[in-house]
Parts: structure tokens; C-alpha cells; sequence
């Protein structure tokens, strides 16, 4: 409608069709990824994407947390491409976004409210959103709508603060966070910093039952081909990066980690599952 050119890709099934999209005859292009097709490109297509670093004007994703080691990774990638971390969903519409390949390269930060956006931090320390793309209510529900907006405002599950500069930091979701002795873990800041690791592909931070604490944690990990799992030496690495509190207690080599359709892990593909066993 405004003279652009969309084209549609399957996924990432076929990398071929993906890269074979930018032979489209167009200056510039652009293009939204979840955080597991990043990672997908960064490990089989990083010379073929480096190759379009002067074409590709941005990149932006969303719908699940993108870890830091595939942030830096991708700013290494494309040096000239804008790379944005977008905090969106069907209800809010886009409220805030934060090109981190100008600055700060960090998971979480997804920048500062938008002009037509608020975002509010409740007394639990969840992300509320008001403005003009709000969701007017869920069609045909309205227990449902009430239960999420209240007075112009939606409140979410997700988990945030506002630093100093007034930029958004997302923390994971009030329902994903694992309860260690007392201590709340949020999986996610754990998964980032074993995917910090060189030898690990992908993995998911999941609580099992404890004798003592009630829960623990849990890490299952997918390792690059021809890496074997080195338990010690990943709860090391980890050690450098997290509270003691956050370092799993046990640790499982697997061959994939679930995910739904958009990228996010499935995390209620684990709950009850033969993972959560202590062993």
C-alpha cells in the first residue's frame, strides 16, 4: 500500500528460499526474525548473511527474548544494519523498541516508550501498557478483557523494571518464575548465560522437586555438534555470570528444546514431564 514489496518465507525450513528472498531487485530490505531463526542463521548462514550487510536496513524480532550471545554475534554479522528488540504483543501492539547495535547490547533492553505508548511498573514489578494501539477488548469475552484492561490499561505477566534512562528491561514472565528456597529465578537470565557458553547450542531452565529447598534447577542443554556435555565446567562458566542461587543444580544433555510455532521455548511442555524428575 505504500509502494514496498512483501514477501513471504516459510520459516527457516528451507535457507535457501530464505537467503534467494534478498535477490529481490531492491536497494534496501527488511526483515522480522523470532530469536530462534537468529539463532538458526547465525550457526548455518553467517557468511551468507554477512554478504548482505550492506542491502538488509533492519532487522527487527520479537515474541520471545533473544540472548545476549546471539545479540553480539549478530552485531558482528551486520556492523551497518539496524538490529531492533521490540517489546509487542496482540493486545498492546508495538510500545516500546531499541536498536542495539547503537549502544547498549544487552538482553532484555527493549528501549524507551514510544510517543503514542506509557509503560507502567506495578507494585509486583509487571509490565502495565497504556496508549493508542491498545487491544479495545478479546472478541466475545468479556471476562477475559476484564481480567487484562482495567481503566485504558493492560497488565501483563511479564516481568520488568525502567532503568535511570527510562529504557524497558524485560525480566521473563511472572508465570515462568522458578521459586529456589525463598530466592525467585527467572529461567531465562540462566538460559542467556549458558548460551554464552561456545560449546552450547540451546537449552531450557527448568525447576524439579528438592528434598530441602522444594525446587531446583534443572538445565537441560543441546551442545554443538561434537561437544559433549562437560557439567563441571559449564556450571563454572556460569558461576561467572550469576548468583550462586541462579547455577542449576543438575544438568541433562537432550537432542532439541521444544518450542511453539512463534520461537518461545514450551515451557508447559516440561511441567509434569520426565525432565522434572530429580535426577
Amino acid at each position: 500500500m505504500l509502494g514496498a514489496t512483501i514477501i513471504l518465507v516459510d520459516g527457516l525450513k528451507d535457507l535457501n528460499k530464505f537467503f534467494e528472498a534478498f535477490d529481490y531487485p531492491a536497494s534496501k530490505m527488511a526483515t522480522f526474525l523470532v530469536p530462534s531463526s537468529i539463532r538458526i542463521l547465525i550457526q548455518f548462514g553467517a557468511e551468507r548473511l554477512s554478504s548482505l550487510s550492506k542491502k538488509i536496513d533492519f532487522i527487527e524480532t520479537g515474541a520471545a527474548a533473544i540472548s545476549q550471545a546471539d545479540m553480539q554475534s549478530l552485531c558482528q554479522i551486520l556492523p551497518n544494519t539496524r538490529l531492533y528488540n521490540t517489546y509487542a504483543s496482540t493486545e498492546t501492539g508495538i510500545i516500546s523498541s531499541y536498536n542495539y547495535n547503537e549502544g547498549k547490547c544487552q538482553a532484555g533492553c527493549l528501549g524507551r516508550p514510544m510517543k503514542h505508548s506509557q509503560i507502567i511498573i506495578t507494585e509486583k514489578g509487571l509490565i502495565a501498557c497504556k496508549g493508542k494501539t491498545l487491544m479495545t477488548g478479546y472478541l466475545g469475552d468479556p471476562e477475559r478483557t476484564a481480567s487484562v484492561l482495567k481503566d485504558g490499561i493492560i497488565y501483563t505477566s511479564d516481568i520488568g523494571i525502567l532503568d535511570k534512562e527510562g529504557m524497558l528491561h524485560l525480566k521473563g514472565r511472572e508465570d515462568d518464575v522458578i521459586n529456589v528456597g525463598g530466592f525467585k529465578v527467572a529461567p531465562t537470565e540462566v538460559e542467556d548465560a549458558a548460551l554464552s557458553h561456545p560449546d552450547v547450542k540451546d537449552c531450557v531452565c527448568i525447576p524439579v522437586e528438592h528434598i530441602i529447598t522444594g525446587k531446583a534447577l534443572k538445565l537441560l542443554v543441546v551442545m554443538k555438534d561434537g561437544k559433549e556435555l562437560n557439567r563441571k565446567e559449564l556450571a563454572l562458566h556460569l558461576k561467572t555470570k550469576l548468583e550462586t542461587y541462579k547455577i542449576p543444580l543438575l544438568y541433562s544433555k537432550t537432542e532439541k528444546i521444544e518450542r511453539t510455532f512463534n520461537g518461545k521455548i514450551n515451557r508447559k511442555y516440561y511441567i509434569n514431564s520426565d525432565h522434572t524428575t530429580n535426577t
